[in-house]
């Protein structure tokens, strides 16, 4: 993350901050700021209501500068308010101060817009490190790295966001558009996210996670949940994705494990888009056309979903060992690298597996069937690894991995000894 050296803090700081409404005496300006505690004397050219605003920028001359220094000058409690309208941003923006909300002030998500097309300093375009953090209604786009990223806070929430690229679906994107990690009670809501070169929502080794009413297309992921503990993913459109819904557990992360992902009620259809991650990433290797994937992750529950139209397969479960041998990637001894007690119940699935991709499409079936398992079974391990809830159960095909990943012989077709159900994970609120 890029910190501000104090010489250049203190530039900012001295900065005028103007009010909308104020005389700026120099046309534009560069963005306002009102004091904490009062939205009096702030104003938006636009008329936008900017009560509860501690301070109110339109776009100027320099909106990195007038960003950068009222969130700088932010107290604890205080929001600041965007007024519509495109601010063009040279240098990746940091807030470090706890309990702050950033606003748009548009009656649409994108009226008023974060561009960061022309940035020249900095890996990502927004990144915060503080508590209580929230932004809403407002557009991000053109990030050369990740979009809003979220790094060792609690109760952080992102409301009715929109995060693009003008570029389309490319490999230069940035990885992630919204990106929460080892965060705490995080909430993803209300938001568009297209054209991420990994993951378009991103939850990383996080501990309880709300992600929402989102609506995902163009990523290679659409949503990722990845080494984190208690997320619930419901009421989710994903589409247009190489993968809709990734559940993961990766090695040689700070955090070991990922356990207890609720993926309910979710939407996830065609999403068949070519995989344009950057090679070599373990994204890369996600065969297009995947509904969803739980990879290495325990006590996953995927239950009353319409999983329709996905080229490769509707839900794919794999070990890490499998993506091994596919990759060659180094093991992590403390890793667990099997994924256990995935419970798959009440899913509707609709022309799954029609033209499988990448690996899925080395066995030459079609349609390949609805659930596809590696069939990777831990020594010593009798808790079941896999439930299909009650009948009717969906098309199932066994791997048998990784002796028999590519050998149509070695696999089965028989789902009944998967009828069975585990308990129900609880839903999540605070």
């Amino acid at each position: 993350m890029t910190k501000l050296n104090s010489a250049l803090a203190a530039a900012l700081l001295a900065l005028p901050l103007l009010g909308c409404g104020d005389d700026g005496g120099g046309g534009g300006g560069s963005g306002g700021s009102g004091g904490s505690g009062g939205s009096g004397g702030l104003s938006c050219p636009g008329g936008e209501d900017v009560s509860g605003c501690s301070a109110a920028l339109s776009p100027g001359d320099d909106d990195t500068a007038a960003l950068q220094g009222a969130l700088i000058e932010a107290k604890s409690g205080d929001t600041v308010c965007l007024c519509k309208g495109t601010y063009s941003l040279t240098k990746e923006v940091s807030l470090s101060v706890p309990n702050v909300t950033v606003k748009g002030l548009g009656a649409k998500i994108d009226d008023a817009v974060l561009d960061f097309a022309g940035q020249k300093q900095g890996d990502d375009g927004f990144t915060v490190t503080s508590d209580g953090f929230s932004i809403e209604n407002l557009g991000i786009k053109n990030s050369p790295g990740n979009g809003i990223v979220v790094t060792g806070a609690e109760d952080v929430t992102f409301r009715k966001l929109k995060v693009w690229w003008d570029a389309g679906s490319v490999t230069s994107n940035g990885a992630y558009a919204v990106y929460p990690v080892k965060s705490t009670r995080v909430i993803i809501e209300d938001s568009e996210i297209i054209g991420a070169a990994d993951a378009g929502v991103y939850v990383g080794q996080c501990n309880q996670a709300i992600v929402r009413r989102n609506k995902v297309h163009g990523n290679v992921a659409g949503i990722e949940i990845e080494n984190s503990n208690d997320a619930e993913v419901y009421d989710n459109e994903a589409w247009d994705n190489t993968a809709g819904i990734l559940v993961f557990t990766l090695p040689n992360l700070e955090k070991k494990d990922g356990k207890r992902a609720k993926v309910r009620d979710n939407d996830v259809h065609d999403n068949n888009r070519e995989n344009f991650a950057e090679k070599g990433t373990i994204v890369a290797s996600v065969p297009a056309g995947t509904g969803m994937l739980v990879l290495a992750s325990d006590d996953t529950e995927i239950a009353n979903n319409q999983i329709a139209n996905n080229k490769s397969a509707g839900v794919v479960v794999v070990s890490m060992k499998t993506l091994n041998i596919v990759l060659a990637t180094t093991p992590d001894p403390a890793t667990d690298p099997d994924p256990e007690k995935t419970y798959l119940h009440g899913n509707t699935f609709t022309n799954n597996g029609s033209d499988p991709q990448g690996i899925l499409g080395a066995f030459k079936v079609k349609p390949l069937e609805n659930v596809v398992w590696d069939g990777v079974l831990k020594t010593g391990v009798t808790d079941p690894v896999l439930c299909l809830g009650d009948p009717p159960l969906p098309s199932f095909r066994n791997l048998h991995a990784p002796g028999g990943l590519v050998d149509n012989a070695a696999h089965t077709l028989d789902a009944t000894p998967h009828q069975c159900k585990l308990p129900e994970l609880p839903t999540l609120s605070w």
